[in-house]
């Protein structure tokens, strides 16, 4: 299936898509993409420069032992939010985790960061989707240098998926 988004940003845009050594997918200075997959379903989404993007897709009914991500995926300080956010909208403990690291990868995809605890924890997650975070200074260093802020997160659950996306603009320097 990534291979059909491969021919098709070469059919739209004559480039051929290509991954940076952080794993990131790239065709064009003037276009920034990110790229999700989960189960049989694909997503990508293409945003112009000053912008860029990073998506994520994840089943919200995970097989997963999810108090294990507590204190690790789920910050320490996050988890009152996490159990508040879970009862609001009655959620297992399993798909609220699936949440939160959808919205997480979604951050750190757009950064080209590795994942790493600790380093964002949700703050807030609104009934329209959109979503606040607190970064820990490495992370606000990091994009400081990077000459990035937040323009948006979002995440929206259909069905058995949330589907998560950040948005970030570059700065003029």
């Amino acid at each position: 299936m990534v291979k059909n988004i491969e021919k098709v940003i070469y059919e739209i845009f004559g480039k051929k898509l290509i991954h940076l050594s952080s794993g990131r997918p790239f065709f064009s200075e003037e276009f920034d993409i990110s790229i999700s997959h989960k189960d049989n379903i694909v997503e990508a989404k293409i945003v112009s420069n000053p912008y860029r993007i990073g998506i994520d897709v994840e089943n919200i009914f995970p097989d997963i032992r999810a108090e294990l991500f507590l204190g690790s995926v789920i910050a320490k300080k996050e988890v009152d939010f996490l159990n508040k956010f879970r009862q609001e909208n009655n959620l297992s403990l399993g798909s609220a985790v699936a949440i939160f690291w959808s919205i997480k990868e979604s951050f750190f995809k757009c950064l080209d960061y590795d994942l790493k605890p600790g380093k964002i924890i949700v703050s807030n997650f609104a009934k329209d989707g959109n979503v606040k975070v607190i970064l820990s200074p490495e992370i606000d260093d990091d994009m400081k240098r990077k000459g990035l802020e937040i323009f948006s997160i979002e995440a929206i659950i259909k069905g058995n998926y949330v589907y998560s996306e950040t948005i970030m603009k570059a700065l003029l320097l």
